[in-house]
């Protein structure tokens, strides 16, 4: 049943159309967190739409509302517990892999996973892979979990996000990864040279990290970095990111996910060739 079936007879009928139909939902069968966006003519009403999605969703055993856009250099939101537990932390489960995480304290979202999925295609064995801004883990979990890659790496600067990165290194059972804290432009210093690939996961600034990236490449390492365009002026963009790039370097560019009108989540793969 739809949550706006769910909620019929507890709103009006002008009500029920400003129901959102989309929300995500963090966790497990056991416990989950719902995330949802309240519009304005549904405020008043927010506590019964949280507990009708409760109602829907058994697993479901907080609901939170978007109360700021994503912002500052962890990219966290402001949330406000609408009902439900105060406790919001959960087990999210994801390709096998378990990540223990709060969502209210660290960047997470379940809509990228079909796109962890996607770099695992591209991650070769035995490559040491770095990723940048790792957040509590996702992408480095999956790749160990899943690849014979020799080493894995993950920078990330906000403190909550990578204590709960390392108790996902050992909720999966993991040794060869790393979970360092601090920023790229300091930390990546360590790793010059020796990586096969990186990974970019900011798409609002990640481009800006690119010289570090490209520091802590091999000769043909790939660079995976994520960036929003609107479709009119990806071309262009294109270009801009070849411009920052004083290697010669092929590069290809995927859509990945819908971010606003003729706005979408890219992803460009990078190769580098250092030895011109």
């Amino acid at each position: 049943m739809a949550l706006r079936e769910q909620l019929r007879g507890k709103l009006t009928s002008k009500e029920l159309k400003f129901v959102p139909t989309s929300f995500d939902v963090i966790g497990n069968k056991d416990k989950a967190v719902a995330i949802i966006e309240i519009p304005e003519q549904l405020q008043e009403k927010k506590k019964i739409v949280a507990e009708g999605l409760m109602k829907q969703h058994k697993n479901v055993k907080s609901v939170l509302e978007k109360s700021s856009p994503r912002k500052g250099e962890f990219r966290i939101r402001k949330m406000k517990l609408i009902a439900g537990l105060r406790n919001t932390e959960v087990i999210h489960l994801e390709n096998k892999c378990r990540y223990f995480l709060d969502p209210k304290t660290s960047y997470f979202s379940p809509r990228e996973g079909t796109e962890r999925q996607r770099i695992l295609e591209h991650v070769r064995e035995n490559e040491t892979v770095m990723v940048f801004f790792a957040g509590v883990g996702p992408f480095a979990i999956q790749i160990a979990k899943h690849k014979k890659a020799a080493r894995i790496i993950g920078i990330e600067k906000n403190l909550a996000a990578v204590k709960y990165f390392r108790k996902n290194i050992k909720l999966n059972k993991l040794t060869h990864v790393e979970a360092v804290l601090g920023d790229v432009k300091t930390k990546s210093k360590k790793y010059y040279g020796q990586c096969d690939r990186i990974i970019m996961p900011l798409p609002e600034t990640a481009e800006n990290y690119l010289e570090y990236a490209i520091n802590c490449l091999k000769d043909n390492g790939m660079i995976h970095l994520y960036f929003f365009c609107e479709e009119e002026n990806l071309e262009k963009k294109k270009e801009d990111l070849m411009n920052k790039i004083s290697h010669h370097i092929t590069i290809s560019v995927q859509k990945v996910l819908p971010y606003g009108p003729k706005i979408w989540k890219y992803r460009a793969d990078i190769k580098v060739s250092k030895k011109n």
